[in-house]
Formats: C-alpha cells, structure tokens, sequence
C-alpha cells in the first residue's frame, strides 16, 4: 500500500502494533483467512443480485486488509507508538521471519482486482 494505513490513527490499532512480534504474525494470519472468506462472500453476494451483502463483505476484507498489512509492516520495536510511515523501518524489509509474513499476507500473484471485475462483467 502506497499510503499511510488510516488504522493505524486509532488507538486499538496502535496497542495492536505494541504487541510482539510472534503474535502479531498470528493475528495477521487469521485476519488474512478472513479476507480470503469474505472476499469469496462478496463474490457469492454479488452472484445473487445481493449488493449490500456484497459490499458489507467486501469492507470487512479491506479492514481485514488494511490491519494485515500493518501488522506485517509494522517495525520489530513493539514499545514504538509512532506510524508506520514515520518509523525508519517502514520501508525496510526487516528479518526473514518479517518478510516471510509479509509474502503470506500478501503473494504477488495475487491482486484484489475482482472488485473492478465485477463492475466490468455488469457492463
């Protein structure tokens, strides 16, 4: 993501970011099953004719998103309550273990595009 994570403003995303690393990796793995999840829940919602569904399921898999991607960003330093974006290790690649969660949350081969797809196939 190419912009400072808006979460990361609130104080509850904040206490996440204190917590070590070993757990934030685990919170991030859940969340990012539950992006996958919801993300196939928009796209069943969809299917249906079903808009509100499908754009409730497809806020929760941009939070779930959003909060993987900063726990996953996020510097090795859990007492640091400053951003993302202005902690030095933001653009850092960090230990293995960082970038081996990083490359779960995020596979480049996979990019959210079914979004604009949908609105394409209306077309």
């Amino acid at each position: 993501m190419g912009y400072i994570n808006p979460l990361l403003r609130l104080p509850a995303a904040q206490q996440l970011l204190r917590l070590p690393p070993e757990q934030r990796r685990a919170i991030a793995a859940v969340l990012h099953e539950l992006r996958e999840a919801s993300n196939a829940e928009a796209e069943l919602s969809w299917r249906r004719r079903k808009g509100p569904m499908a754009a409730y399921w497809r806020a929760v898999s941009t939070y779930a998103r959003h909060f993987v991607h900063a726990l996953t960003q996020h510097c090795e330093c859990p007492h640091e309550s400053s951003s993302v974006a202005d902690s030095p290790s933001a653009t850092d690649t960090g230990t293995a273990a960082n970038q081996q969660a990083r490359d779960f949350a995020f596979p480049s081969h996979t990019r959210d595009t079914r979004t604009m797809d949908m609105f394409e196939k209306t077309k």
